[in-house]
């Protein structure tokens, strides 16, 4: 009796909690027979770029359909309207968040239609009041563009004539370039292109001091080697001849012989060993020229020394050649060391 007693109060409680699971069961399949699906609505904004942009044409007599109109317009390869509809647009909604894309369409439309220098003051214009906004690398970017432009010969016009050359203009866009984005690749292109310029101009004390404040600025660009081997250039063009100090060459030796060992895989590809070969025929006639010299002046023991430094030290050179035949017929042979 007790055995079945407990046998019941043992099954009483499962019994109802099986009940229990049955009935939340059938509720839930009830209410699920119910859900109606509302389908999601189609977005009216789609990210591209990091920017958010209309998949539903604005109202065109709202300030972003009037910018979506001009924005239309300059892709259609009509710019011819948006420098004034801009200016409009720009006096009434100074504070609307377009802005800097109103200035940047208005700057893009003067370029398109070649009024370059003029596309400087909208580009001006957004550097200068909206520095936080996401256009600011772009539009830094144009004015690289233009600067390079400028420096390829682009000139302002003049009683409608293209006579002003801007290349005062140019140098200072890049100067203001680096000042505006420290660090960025695209300051490191506007300094290695400052210096590019001088010496395409054969300014070379101008270049030679270019470059190496682009190496101080960036010790880590991708134009460091460049940059050295451009500076080695200057020394060498600036090198006023064999009667003159030899210092620069020896300050450009030593930096190709840093290069080579910093950069080796360059050092071929830039032909490094033709610069050395360049610097150590330099270094041979010039003693060759001071051996002549102390001939001149009845130096004889001067003279010996140098005419066989000559022929020792770059014995492979047409240098050593002359020095050998010279020191023969002022000393004979025996002078030979």
């Amino acid at each position: 009796m007790k055995y079945r007693l407990y046998t019941c109060m043992l099954l009483r409680p499962m019994v109802v909690a099986m009940a229990l699971s049955l009935v939340l069961l059938l509720t839930a399949v009830s209410r699920c027979a119910a859900v109606v699906i509302v389908p999601r609505p189609t977005p009216s904004w789609l990210l591209q770029n990091g920017v958010w942009v209309p998949l539903v044409a604005p109202n065109p007599n709202t300030p972003p359909g009037q910018v979506a109109e001009m924005i239309t317009e300059l892709n259609a390869g009509h710019p011819k309207h948006i420098p004034k509809q801009a200016r409009r647009w720009i006096k009434a909604n100074r504070n609307n968040p377009l802005a800097p894309e109103v200035l940047l369409l208005r700057g893009d439309a003067y370029n398109a239609m070649g009024e370059k220098y003029t596309a400087l003051f909208a580009y001006e214009d957004l550097l200068d009041n909206y520095p936080t906004s996401p256009l600011y690398g772009p539009c830094l970017r144009r004015e690289y563009n233009i600067a390079c432009a400028f420096l390829r010969g682009y000139k302002r016009k003049f009683l409608g004539l293209r006579i002003l050359p801007v290349t005062g203009d140019a140098l200072e866009l890049l100067r203001r370039i680096q000042d505006r984005q420290r660090g960025s690749p695209l300051a490191e292109l506007a300094g290695i292109r400052v210096a590019d310029y001088y010496y395409s101009e054969s300014r070379f004390n101008r270049a030679f001091q270019s470059y190496q404040d682009f190496l101080r600025r960036y010790p880590y660009s991708q134009f460091v080697v460049k940059a050295t081997i451009m500076e080695v250039q200057c020394l060498l063009a600036t090198f006023r001849g064999v009667k003159f100090d030899l210092t620069p060459l020896r300050n450009a030796d030593a930096q190709l012989e840093t290069l080579t060992q910093q950069y080796p895989h360059f050092a071929r590809l830039l032909q490094v060993k033709a610069l050395e070969e360049r610097i150590y025929q330099i270094e041979g006639h010039k003693e060759l020229e001071i051996a002549q010299f102390y001939i001149r002046f009845s130096k004889p023991s001067a003279a010996k020394y140098y005419y066989n430094r000559v022929i020792n030290d770059w014995p492979d050179t047409q240098w050593a050649q002359i020095a050998r035949k010279e020191l023969v017929k002022h000393f004979g042979a025996e002078a030979i060391k």
